[in-house]
């Protein structure tokens, strides 16, 4: 655990070192920045690193990053001095939200540390592309790095969370293999502070105390990243026999339509948890028609992925702390605002740019979100104006925007889209049923919350026509587009009939969650007008930004290489990822805006009893729905750790997620390290074969490109073309006796080693290469190539020229 310890120390560090900066930029926010200064270092100290690499003038290695540090001490220093009476002062107020803070951020580390060294290994889903990504930076001397599954080609993906990572990897020294499972607990560790400081700041903001702040503080982290969604407590219904064949066929879950075995309260089915995240489906005679993932955080962590939705959390939740700053300022938005704080919105750029480059799917989000805030606090500057409003507002947010991908222009030069477009989404839906077993209490809370503010707003005058209009055109203009395309489309594939059986299905599905945009958008738009509890407006304006996401994936879908039943996989996965974490924030504000909002309006005694009465319902409902969402995360973790299992001990838990292969494959995994730590970089080549399998682990464990990898993923990434024939190529360098052929294929891709273990072996035979090798007593062979490192029955080949430059 010395490893983890050093991540820990090092991400105290990096918080320590930005906090004089964060304390200023951050000057609106109760907190002063305390919960974001950890992701935000993180993110700005990797891309000065990013930037010194791509642009030459410093290699990426663990000198730069400390001198790099070290320079960026003195400004610290300087503003620590600076603004030290006032951090005093600040610190003896708040200590209580400071410790907490960090007791919080420390014990979800350390929960998750436990929980990752159960089930370490890097060797399923989609953890070997995480770990390629992470090994191909910390493999480059300078950037971008080269995609380790497609040799002589960067990257083609946003890759920047996998870059953070690898920076704590290279600050810390620590081996990757280690390094990748620490990561997998630092990323809730950082979202759960920034999810604690955003509630907190809200509730601050919105008048509440200190210990108010804490209390519903503390909710935030406990919504977004330790409850499940109700599909955990139906596994628990199905496991006791409850419902018969209908029901379960009705309910349409894949693998909840027969019988389950168990101890009493949770499956033995291996991997029984993994149904949660597919709960959205149309199946047909057992068949799926409307296949989407519904992940959400918790599965993600026990999962173990570092994929770009899940690290991408605690950025996203900096980038609302950002936006909720400028919310904040009491000056007015222009062109004076961005003259007189173009650090905060040089920070805002930054920060949103690096935002798009860890998760490109959540640029958009954010870019609404801090539209729609500039927007609503403009309204109020303006008295009304909605015209003066949206100019101030256009001179602000465009500016920060288009700052933000210039300042990332070499990704998006290097990147090519996976996306086609977007099309109208027909034919199936999400029934609610289904969408209440995904997010039914997260749903509960902030339709709660909408409700319940809506006695604080005054009757709509003349004076908010302007806005009712906006918020109309904004609801309403992109499904009357989905009303025009899926109704030409459908009148053309199946005629009039169908098309306006299409248009009724739909509106009866959309027009409830298009309500809730407007009610959320409307109330938000006046409060500001009257300046009634503006701080209250944020939420809302998250509130309605979430409903639009739910909405937004029942009547388009983005089109990607996935096709058919898949076709809106991807858009349902992002959208209601994005929403979880939006309405688990609005969630945990709206239980302290319930709470502190207690009716102080003298009813009728008859009228007194039926609120009395519908409040202490909804209280048992949600406890109820909160009480069974907690089923999921306590069974899940319990199964994929197996703590419980005869026989389980924890001294052989380790963060080593190769150290699966110690016993079974000694030879491989002595060959990833010499490749990984000891030789030279160059390009290798080994065997290929189908995506989630073991194939393509030596580039993937080492960072070192390889010829070709998991082809699929490439195809997902780039066009075909891109590798049209390496398979083929590589079949050639493992299979012909040509020593010509051979020799002209490895100069071509410029491999500098051949790794040779049971893969090539079982699908090439790979004979043919002792004949190439030194050792060779062939005198008909060119020698080529030299053994560079053996070890139970692993051999790695090393060219004995190469045109490979040594980086």
């Amino acid at each position: 655990m010395l490893d983890a310890l050093s991540w820990y120390i090092a991400i105290q560090i990096l918080g320590l070192l930005a906090f004089p900066a964060a304390f200023v930029l951050f000057n609106r926010l109760p907190d002063r920045g305390f919960t974001l200064v950890k992701p935000a270092a993180l993110a700005f100290f990797s891309y000065a690193i990013w930037i010194l690499g791509l642009s030459h003038i410093a290699p990426n290695n663990q000198l730069t990053i400390i001198v790099m540090l070290v320079v960026a001490a003195a400004p610290s220093i300087y503003l620590l001095r600076k603004n030290l009476p006032a951090i005093k002062d600040f610190a003896r107020q708040n200590w209580p939200v400071l410790v907490g803070a960090e007791i919080l951020f420390l014990g979800f580390f350390l929960m998750w540390l436990g929980i990752v060294s159960e089930a370490p290994a890097i060797n399923h889903t989609e953890k070997p592309m995480d770990f390629g990504f992470m090994n191909a930076v910390l493999q480059s001397r300078y950037f971008p790095p080269e995609d380790s599954w497609l040799s002589g080609s960067p990257i083609s993906y946003y890759y920047f969370g996998h870059f953070m990572m690898a920076f704590m990897t290279q600050v810390t020294g620590v081996a990757s293999s280690s390094a990748y499972n620490i990561g997998v607990a630092l990323v809730p560790a950082l979202a759960a502070i920034g999810a604690f400081g955003l509630v907190y700041n809200l509730v601050r903001l919105s008048g509440g105390t200190l210990k108010s702040g804490i209390i519903f503080g503390s909710v935030g982290p406990v919504l977004i990243l330790l409850v499940g969604n109700l599909a955990g407590a139906m596994e628990f219904v199905h496991l006791q026999g409850w419902g018969g064949n209908g029901f379960w066929e009705w309910i349409g879950i894949k693998g909840l339509n027969g019988s389950d075995t168990g101890s009493g309260l949770f499956p033995d089915s291996q991997w029984w948890w993994f149904r949660a995240s597919r709960v959205i489906d149309t199946l047909s005679g057992g068949q799926s028609l409307d296949y989407t993932i519904t992940e959400f955080p918790i599965f993600s962590f026990i999962l173990g992925d570092l994929h770009p939705h899940v690290m991408s959390l605690p950025f996203l939740v900096l980038g609302l702390g950002l936006i909720l700053n400028l919310y904040s300022s009491t000056d007015k938005l222009g062109l004076l605002w961005l003259r007189n704080n173009a650090v905060e919105a040089a920070a805002l750029a930054i920060f949103i740019g690096s935002l798009a480059f860890i998760n490109l799917w959540d640029f958009p989000v954010i870019a609404a979100m801090l539209g729609s805030a500039a927007l609503v606090k403009t309204y109020g500057d303006h008295d009304g104006n909605l015209t003066g409003a949206s100019i101030s507002t256009a001179t602000v947010v465009i500016p920060i925007l288009v700052l933000a991908i210039i300042l990332f222009l070499p990704f998006y030069i290097d990147f090519e889209a996976q996306t086609s477009g977007i099309l109208p989404l027909r034919d199936v839906n999400t029934r609610p049923v289904l969408l209440f077993l995904a997010m039914g209490p997260l749903i509960l809370l902030a339709v709660s919350f909408l409700v319940r503010q809506l006695p604080r707003l005054v009757r709509p005058s003349e004076a908010d026509n302007s806005t009712a209009n906006l918020v109309m055109l904004v609801v309403a203009a992109p499904f009357l587009l989905w009303v025009a395309l899926a109704f030409i489309a459908t009148w053309i594939d199946d005629g009039a009939a169908s098309a306006f059986g299409e248009i009724g299905g739909r509106m009866i599905l959309v027009i409830p969650g298009l309500l809730l945009v407007a009610v959320a958008g409307f109330s938000a738009m006046q409060r500001s007008r009257l300046n009634r509890g503006q701080a209250t407006a944020f939420p809302l304006l998250m509130a309605g930004l979430a409903f639009f996401l739910l909405v937004g994936a029942e009547t388009f879908y983005v089109v990607d290489q996935f096709g058919g039943p898949f076709r809106r996989m991807n858009t349902v996965f992002k959208f209601y990822y994005q929403a979880w974490l939006l309405l688990g924030i609005v969630g945990a504000y709206g239980l302290y805006y319930l709470w502190s909002a207690r009716s102080s309006v003298n009813w009728p005694l008859n009228v007194s009893r039926f609120m009395s009465a519908g409040k202490y319902v909804w209280i048992g409902t949600a406890a109820v729905l909160l009480l069974a969402s907690f089923y999921y995360p306590v069974g899940a973790i319990l199964d994929r750790t197996g703590v419980l299992r005869e026989g389980h001990t924890i001294s052989d838990n380790t963060l080593d997620g190769l150290d699966f292969l110690k016993q079974p494959a000694p030879g491989e995994y002595a060959a990833i390290e010499w490749l990984r730590d000891d030789a030279p970089w160059g390009r290798i080549v080994e065997a290929v074969g189908d995506d989630y399998t073991e194939f393509a682990r030596i580039s993937s464990s080492t960072g070192l490109p390889t010829i070709l990898g998991w082809k699929g993923h490439e195809l997902q990434w780039r066009r075909s073309s891109s590798f049209q024939g390496r398979e083929e190529d590589v079949r050639t360098i493992f299979s012909s006796g040509d020593s010509g052929i051979v020799r002209s294929l490895l100069d071509a891709y410029d491999v500098r080693y051949v790794y040779l273990g049971v893969r090539e072996r079982r699908t090439y035979g790979a004979g043919n290469l002792a004949a190439f090798a030194e050792s060779s007593d062939s005198a008909n062979s060119e020698v080529f190539l030299k053994t560079a490192f053996e070890q139970d029955g692993v051999i790695v080949y090393e060219m004995v020229q190469t045109a490979a430059e040594n980086r």
